[in-house]
């Protein structure tokens, strides 16, 4: 079972959840009706993957291409030279925003994928949960109730 509490604003949330953090109590789950600036951590890595993605796959297929046309099966075409690598790069374009639109999907799904230590909030306002596994480490602060983070 996890302990959940509610706030009556954003710096009373931000200060739970800072002084859990410093605690080293986590995961923890926020839930707010916007965004609250002190509560973000970090950069997603979802575009860094997008980015990877989509120009390995732009490399891979315009050299796919590129061996099929000249060692593969080359093929005499009014004099061209084999290697007209002018002719793939829309292919190779096309195949690097799929690749990256499929992992960018792929990613966000598997790092959004987690239990949520509560499902649905009662009510409106800010609230924050702490996940069961962490139960151990909240009685080490021994806080009566989730409230008492708050300053």
């Amino acid at each position: 079972m996890s302990l959940a509490g509610r706030f009556v604003n954003e710096q009373a949330l931000a200060a739970a959840a800072a002084r859990l953090r410093e605690a080293g109590i986590e995961p923890l789950e926020i839930i707010t009706p916007h965004p609250v600036e002190q509560l973000e951590r970090g950069i997603s890595p979802v575009p860094v993957i997008v980015l990877l993605a989509g120009i390995g796959a732009f490399v891979a297929s315009l050299g796919l291409q590129i061996y099929a046309a000249s060692r593969s099966y080359p093929i005499d075409i009014g004099g061209r030279p084999y290697n007209s690598w002018l002719a793939f790069i829309p292919t190779a374009f096309e195949n690097g925003i799929l690749l990256a639109v499929v992992a960018g999907f792929l990613s966000f799904l598997v790092l959004s994928w987690r239990r949520s230590p509560i499902t649905e909030a009662p009510g409106e306002g800010y609230w924050l949960a702490v996940a069961p596994e962490a139960r151990a480490e909240l009685e080490a602060t021994r806080p009566s109730s989730i409230a008492e983070l708050a300053p």
